[in-house]
């Protein structure tokens, strides 16, 4: 009897684990090769822009490995575990705080329908940024905003649908060509008690599921608009419409960097502003040295704004 009953379980003990061992190698293999994603039907868009999140198969995998513990189910759970840690652990880490930065960027997408525009804009002018970006004035909530941004700073430039206020000259507007009927971004330059500064305030185009081919043109574009800029100090800010895991904000991201990844603190997830599950709103850079980024309490509009400190290199 006791011959009968063990010799099953020593038939099967070869394949134990081996399920949690396929799923994770199978799971690592995405994360490293998510460039490959197709975009038809926007598979490439959705699983791109919430990247992160994925890690929760991390946990389908440590449960496997509790409950069919063996050395096939550790494999699988630490290959993908390290793997994931090396794309997003370094996000994770604490800031430090460095001081009172050269220059603060803010940058919020408004929104067309916002219920409290006025509280929106001196949410902002609260945290008294040098410079400030916004998108969708066109709305009546982004023109009482526009209104109450004009009252707290000396200087400001108005494209279209894009703004920008300073505490400094800037000069006049430069349309940036982004191939679209209409302007959703300009360069000025900043004359800041540091030295000037070249500014680009951005709002790429809206994108959906198996339609982003108009955002991706727009996004090379202005990565060679940007790259071709001869300025030492360059900073580009506003609402990209896609998260830094995007492979087409590899255009941009290098060269440029982005505040967040390097001040780290969190993903700084911003839309939508209710539960942010993706970041599409970023301060990218160059010439400086990134101190801080922080994403504000939600407010009316859909996107949370981010408040990110630089100091020149």
């Amino acid at each position: 009897m006791n011959q009968a009953y063990s010799s099953p379980r020593r038939r099967h003990s070869p394949a134990k684990g081996i399920t949690a061992l396929i799923f994770g190698i199978l799971y690592a293999a995405f994360l490293l090769l998510h460039d490959l994603l197709p975009t038809r039907m926007g598979i490439a868009l959705i699983l791109e822009s919430v990247l992160p999140w994925t890690g929760i198969f991390l946990a389908l995998v440590l449960l496997m490995f509790l409950i069919r513990f063996s050395w096939l189910s550790a494999i699988g759970f630490l290959v993908p575990a390290l793997v994931w840690t090396g794309m997003f652990g370094p996000a994770l880490l604490p800031n430090e705080d460095s001081g009172d930065p050269d220059l603060t960027v803010a940058t919020h997408n408004v929104g067309a329908r916002m219920p409290q525009p006025t509280a929106a804009a001196q949410n902002i002018v609260d945290r008294d940024p040098d410079v400030v970006t916004i998108q969708e004035l066109e709305s009546l909530s982004g023109k009482i905003i526009h209104k109450e941004l004009d009252s707290s700073f000396e200087h400001s430039q108005v494209v279209d649908t894009i703004g920008v206020w300073s505490k400094w000259p800037m000069s006049e507007p430069e349309e940036v060509d982004l191939g679209l009927q209409w302007p959703r971004a300009f360069a000025t330059t900043i004359s800041t008690d540091h030295g000037d500064i070249r500014f680009y305030a951005v709002h790429m185009p809206s994108v959906r599921p198996g339609h982003e081919s108009m955002r991706n043109a727009a996004l090379r574009r202005l990565a060679t608009t940007v790259e071709t800029d001869g300025a030492e100090h360059v900073v580009v800010a506003g609402d990209f419409n896609t998260a830094t895991t995007d492979n087409n904000m590899e255009t941009l991201v290098p060269p440029l960097q982005d505040t967040r990844e390097e001040a780290r603190g969190g993903f700084g997830f911003t839309w939508p502003a209710q539960f942010p599950v993706t970041r599409l709103d970023h301060v990218l850079y160059r010439g400086f040295d990134a101190t801080s980024d922080e994403v504000l309490e939600r407010g009316s509009s859909d996107h949370r704004a981010v408040l990110a400190g630089l100091d020149l290199k």
